[in-house]
């Protein structure tokens, strides 16, 4: 399996147990999964993260760039 597939699980197991991730955890899962050639699913997270409030647009412009997966375009 790939290493993301497990952060994903534990980030859900940590939820599950109360606790709160915060925006760095989730910028590591993103840069995670765009390094693994996975930009969809990156730019669903961002997505989501965006407009659930968790993510601020500006931080989700810096994670996209880091990427550097074509999230770009999306963000502006």
């Amino acid at each position: 399996a790939r290493q993301t597939d497990r952060a994903v699980d534990f980030l859900a197991y940590m939820v599950s147990k109360g606790c709160k991730p915060t925006e760095a955890t989730y910028t590591i899962l993103i840069e995670g999964v765009a390094y693994e050639g996975m930009a969809k699913e990156a730019l669903e997270l961002l997505s989501g993260l965006c407009s659930r409030g968790v993510m601020k647009k500006s931080s989700a412009q810096h994670v996209a760039s880091r990427c550097n997966v074509g999230l770009r375009g999306w963000l502006s």
